[in-house]
């Protein structure tokens, strides 16, 4: 692939959407450039479980079109996408990366496939993900396992770990992630790219398969905040076939992006997000680096103490495990053994959960939500690490036979789960390497329904850096 073609692979919506809209780039040669790029990486990163080759060729002229004719749509029109495969096509096979789903055939498109459909965006495909997004490493038995551009042998993270595979290794632009303990923003950390949970409620699920109904969250992974932004202007608003979505205005998210840093009050938790027993020294490195330099550029550094932070974990894993387990309750009895090990594992371990757990768990979460809000009430954002390790082996995060879990995998959701249980929005970005030249996430957490403050700092974090133009070595590896 000649260094032109590379240029556009990795370029960001952010830069690629004006020079779509004034024709000196095409969507059809986008298309044909992440196809290719599927075509000659994905044997190596396993990001996609299902290719459209034909019908994004098509779409891709359609687009290409309709922008001659004066119909621009936006930025997300004729910009090459992948969707999580928990989220309808009509058509096409929703499996949630198992093979109890092999069958499982779409009839309508999702609500977030009709908006992306309607901005102009070009769907390639389905991207992999850990069976029934129950993992947070991203290892999948049944699909195989999703790989990280950055180094193969290392984990993308989980759930949606085909889609931060696939945008950080330059196959696609953006891609949809959904975010239950952090499945967003773990293998956007881990793979270096930006990834969004908003509020709950902010983009409707209709179409989705759940995982844990109260805690569900679909948004946006892509190369830069900017796009993040872009996306979530398409695919959020209310939808009155999903109870939980918000009927609040939407507004630009794009419109604060280049606001800065001034007059920003940013709340840095003390103990739990840097404690030094659970957070690697690399990773509080390039952390406090990235938090002294939004000090330098006109952002108030506001050190908050929350000792009491560290409960949100447990809520959040016992409001999921007994949600998944109600999600199950049919297909585990007719599908055992087509479960994978792990995955039946965690289903049966969810049946000795008593149901006063379970409310207790919700009950929990009112009070720490609303400790929570009390907590941050002065500042606009948080600023911790995304995740407390760089990324494992995959090897490492495989599971023992007769476990849940592997034993590695379970310090990577320690702190992004404290946001789905709140539900606040809550945004990774790079900030680093570490010493093998993985990648290390910042997490810019805000207030519920205000986004634009959490884009506007992660934005302005990328603009003084630049770490997000980094490029990882996959396409010179054998």
């Amino acid at each position: 692939m000649s260094n032109r073609r590379e240029d556009l692979a990795f370029a960001s919506i952010h830069e690629i959407a004006p020079k779509i809209k004034d024709g000196s780039v095409s969507p059809v040669e986008l298309t044909q450039i992440a196809l290719e790029r599927v075509a000659k990486l994905d044997s190596k990163l396993n990001s996609f479980l299902d290719v459209w080759q034909d019908e994004a060729l098509a779409s891709a002229a359609k687009v290409e079109h309709e922008i001659a004719n004066g119909d621009y749509k936006g930025p997300m029109h004729g910009i090459p996408i992948g969707l999580k495969d928990l989220v309808d096509v009509e058509g096409k096979a929703t499996t949630a990366g198992s093979k109890v789903l092999q069958s499982n055939i779409a009839k309508s498109n999702a609500t977030v496939t009709k908006r992306l459909n309607h901005a102009g965006a070009i769907t390639i495909g389905k991207t992999n993900l850990v069976e029934f997004a129950l993992g947070s490493a991203g290892v999948n038995p049944y699909t195989g396992d999703a790989r990280n551009p950055w180094d193969t042998d290392k984990i993308t993270g989980g759930s949606s770990s085909g889609s931060g595979a696939a945008v950080a290794g330059g196959l696609v632009y953006g891609a949809l992630g959904s975010d239950t303990g952090g499945s967003i923003r773990m293998p956007a950390s881990l793979c270096g790219i930006a990834g969004l949970k908003p509020t709950y409620g902010r983009v409707p699920r209709t179409g989705v398969l759940d995982l844990s109904w109260s805690k569900d969250h679909v948004g946006p992974m892509t190369r830069r905040t900017a796009d993040c932004a872009h996306m979530l202007n398409v695919i959020a608003g209310h939808d009155p076939r999903d109870i939980a979505s918000s009927t609040r205005r939407v507004p630009n998210f794009a419109a604060d992006l280049d606001k800065g840093l001034d007059g920003l009050r940013i709340g840095v938790p003390e103990h739990y997000f840097f404690n030094p027993d659970i957070v690697d020294p690399e990773v509080l490195a390039s952390v406090n680096t990235a938090i002294e330099l939004l000090a330098n550029n006109g952002a108030e550094i506001v050190p908050i103490p929350m000792e009491w932070v560290s409960q949100g974990r447990a809520i959040n894993v016992i409001i999921s495990v007994a949600e998944g387990l109600a999600v199950h309750e049919k297909l585990l009895p007719e599908h055992a053994d087509d479960y994978t090990p792990a995955v039946r594992t965690r289903m049966l371990t969810a049946l000795s959960i008593p149901a006063v757990d379970y409310i207790r768990a919700q009950r929990a979460r009112q009070a720490f939500s609303v400790q929570m809000a009390e907590a941050t009430k002065d500042i606009d954002v948080l600023a911790t690490p995304s995740i407390p390790v760089p990324a494992h082996t995959i090897k490492e995060c495989t599971v023992p036979p007769g476990e849940a879990l592997a034993e590695k995998s379970h310090e990577i959701p320690l702190f992004t789960s404290i946001f789905d249980v709140t539900g606040e929005p809550s945004l990774s970005v790079l900030c680093g390497f570490d010493s093998t030249n993985m990648p290390i996430g910042l997490m810019i957490s805000g207030h519920a329904f205000d986004e634009s403050t959490v884009l506007r700092v992660g934005h302005a974090y990328e603009e003084l850096t630049g770490w997000h133009t980094r490029r990882p070595p996959i396409d010179s590896t054998r």
